[in-house]
């Protein structure tokens, strides 16, 4: 059995997307949980039922965003309950809101997950220090079992790591466990940005900055190396993301393949 986890905030743009990866690439029995958070009512009312359990949380430990709900939060709440329903063998995932599986997760990736131990989008192009190699959550998965094992304890607080990223209690926690994670990096053949619409093995998209303004550290090196704006870097970045978002909700499996090289017709 998968425990798959999400956060979505703000908005639930991403939502059928990535149900409708889970429907299609998992493919042995898993359960999903969510959270929601700051949105209205008619988008909770509307994605009540895409996932097995589903919650609305407004309020927790730490400021997140726009609002005080942070991805911690939504650990601290949804891992006691995974904690209390799994068995010997299940494997947690962990998948931000803009993150879609594009290939199959079958016997043969737990295998792998219970070979590796630890499972985890690597992307360098995130970190101030392109040299800092660290495990992003964007997507993670290990054994169930390592919960008990004081992860869950790890992923539940902001414990900063070199490059102020929340997760440095897992990083630590990974090191004091002797695991050394195995990476899915960047496959990308087509890069429209040095770090958004990235493809992990083959395996996992992850968007960037899918429920938020899109500045993250590469947008700020550039415009300290260039004459632009930050402003302009980021009307820039929603240019480009339209067109994107497009692409994936008219001709997802065609974008993709653009993306990797791989497609040679024309896209809309």
């Amino acid at each position: 059995m998968i425990h798959l986890f999400t956060l979505h905030f703000g908005s639930d743009e991403w939502v059928d997307l990535q149900v409708e990866s889970f429907k299609k690439h998992i493919k042995v029995p898993y359960k999903s949980y969510a959270i929601f958070s700051h949105m209205n009512q008619e988008m909770y009312d509307k994605n009540k039922n895409n996932f097995d359990y589903f919650k609305v949380s407004e309020d927790g430990k730490h400021i997140h965003k726009n609002g005080r709900y942070h991805v911690t939060d939504g650990h601290r709440e949804i891992l006691p309950m995974i904690k209390e329903d799994m068995k010997d063998g299940d494997i947690f995932m962990r998948f931000d809101s803009d993150a879609i599986l594009i290939d199959d997760i079958d016997e043969k990736f737990i295998d792998k997950v219970k070979q590796e131990n630890f499972i985890s989008v690597q992307e360098p192009q995130h970190e101030w220090d392109l040299n800092h190699k660290t495990p992003h959550p964007s997507f993670w998965a290990f054994p169930c079992e390592y919960l008990n094992q004081d992860l869950d304890r790890a992923m539940s607080d902001i414990y900063e790591d070199r490059d102020s990223n929340w997760w440095g209690g897992v990083t630590s926690w990974l090191k004091s466990s002797n695991i050394t994670y195995y990476p899915l990096n960047r496959t990308n053949k087509i890069n429209l940005h040095p770090l958004y619409y990235g493809i992990y093995s083959d395996l996992i998209y992850h968007h960037w900055a899918g429920s938020r303004d899109m500045i993250t550290r590469p947008d700020r090196k550039r415009a300290k190396e260039s004459n632009l704006s930050i402003e302009d870097i980021k009307e820039e970045n929603h240019k480009i993301n339209e067109d994107v978002r497009k692409q994936l909700k008219h001709q997802l499996h065609e974008f993709i393949e653009y993306l990797k090289g791989e497609y040679s017709g024309e896209l809309e």
